[in-house]
């Protein structure tokens, strides 16, 4: 079975849109791309709009997607939100999921996306790193 139809089988909604997003963003680089580029545009979108200063949410956008674009780049396809619009949100969504798995938190639907997309989970913190090297001794 391939990718898209093991993705289409998962009954959970949020589940499978993160795996269809996962998918997309295979590349380590394009992943990384991604936890400095998002951050750029929500948090400067935000402050500027708060700040009611369009240089700052113009900037900010032309930076954070940079970052996007090359990281598409990279992993050679275009941003999985043009041909799933809900995957806009799952770029916010990964980078909230990859940094509160760096804190140690365990996020289910996460995990169980990796699982269909990787087929295992991957390490989520640098502990589950160490403990596969040693494993691999």
């Amino acid at each position: 079975m391939d990718d898209d139809r093991q993705i289409a089988a998962i009954p959970s909604f949020w589940t499978r849109q993160y795996a269809y997003y996962l998918n997309a963003h295979r590349h380590p680089m394009n992943r990384l791309t991604h936890l400095f580029g998002i951050p750029i545009i929500v948090g400067t979108l935000a402050l500027g709009l708060y700040k009611k200063n369009w240089k700052i949410v113009a900037v900010g956008q032309l930076v954070g997607w940079a970052f996007q674009l090359a990281g598409h780049g990279i992993e050679g396809n275009k941003p999985a939100f043009l041909g799933n619009p809900i995957s806009f949100l799952m770029g916010p969504l990964m980078v909230t999921v990859e940094f509160l798995e760096l804190l140690g938190f365990t996020i289910g639907f996460a995990e169980q996306a990796r699982e269909v997309v990787h087929g295992a989970p991957l390490p989520s913190s640098s502990s589950d790193v160490e403990a596969m090297k040693a494993a691999a001794k």
